[in-house]
């Protein structure tokens, strides 16, 4: 399988290229100014989690940057429901699923204090964005095996998981936000 160990190597490259050198680690709510969370917007409930997401953060005084991830196929029935300049959609992706830099670099070089992902997304846009954010405090909700993140909040936590299968279908995303503004509300 020569497109496969290509695909593998060239990805590699890219993220060893592009990954974020920022030491990471638990920070308290306290000192974290500036949060950016990824939502899946094509759970049906994204809006709710957005709207948890801008209150739980204004409340605090917190700058929040809210990005999207909208992987579905738009035809005539299913239209994007995001900005597409805050949406990774299928067209940010380019060959051996590689992200086209057009589109991430700004997002990328945008400095945060926390960054939170919240789909269960194992593509590797997603987990390249994670890894070349530049964050003190990552957390995630599975995929992508969670190295690059400093937390990882699973589904299981929320009690949604049936037949002891991980996935976004069985865990809504705010439910797993409130489990991770939670936890951040107990970090001093």
């Amino acid at each position: 399988m020569t497109m496969g160990f290509i695909g593998r190597s060239v990805r590699r490259h890219r993220l060893r290229k592009w990954a974020s050198t920022e030491a990471t680690g638990v920070t308290p709510l306290s000192s974290i100014r500036r949060a950016t969370v990824i939502i899946d917007a094509s759970d049906p409930a994204f809006e709710e989690c957005r709207d948890e997401v801008m209150r739980f953060f204004g409340e605090r005084g917190i700058k929040t940057r809210i990005l999207y991830s909208d992987f579905r196929r738009f035809n005539k029935e299913v239209r994007p429901v995001t900005d597409e300049k805050e949406t990774f959609m299928r067209k940010d992706i380019g060959i051996f699923g590689l992200p086209k830099m057009k589109k991430l670099r700004p997002l990328i070089e945008e400095e945060c204090d926390l960054l939170i992902s919240l789909p269960d997304d194992e593509r590797f846009l997603t987990e390249f964005f994670t890894k070349a954010v530049k964050a003190r405090f990552k957390i995630g909700s599975c995929g992508c095996g969670g190295e690059q993140f400093d937390l990882v909040v699973t589904p299981e936590w929320t009690g949604r998981c049936r037949d002891g299968r991980q996935s976004a279908e069985e865990s809504a995303q705010k439910e797993v936000f409130d489990k991770i503004s939670e936890l951040l509300l107990q970090m001093r």
